[in-house]
């Protein structure tokens, strides 16, 4: 019995983790996406383009290699989903 009320309780606290999570910060992750990409080129090209998810993900992840450790995995995700929502595929 104690057991399925654990269980239950595990459960319900995953259910309302989404409820919980945060919204995505377009600006704070605009700001990002412009310290760290312009350290090392211009704005214009990224912003130019139109990629899914995984088009950005192995594009950010090439600059972040670059970058030599000026991008974290964290600032990366941020950076991708910044570019996905701004730039994503055109309908």
């Amino acid at each position: 019995m104690r057991r399925r009320l654990v269980c239950l309780a595990l459960l319900a606290g995953l259910a309302a983790g989404p409820a919980f999570a945060q919204e995505f910060d377009l600006e704070a992750a605009k700001a990002l996406f412009e310290k760290k990409c312009s350290a090392c080129h211009s704005l214009d090209r990224p912003l130019k383009k139109n990629k899914d998810r995984a088009g950005w993900e192995k594009t950010v992840s090439r600059m972040a290699r670059y970058a030599s450790g000026m991008i974290s995995p964290e600032d990366a995700d941020i950076i991708v989903e910044y570019l996905t929502r701004v730039r994503g595929p055109a309908e």
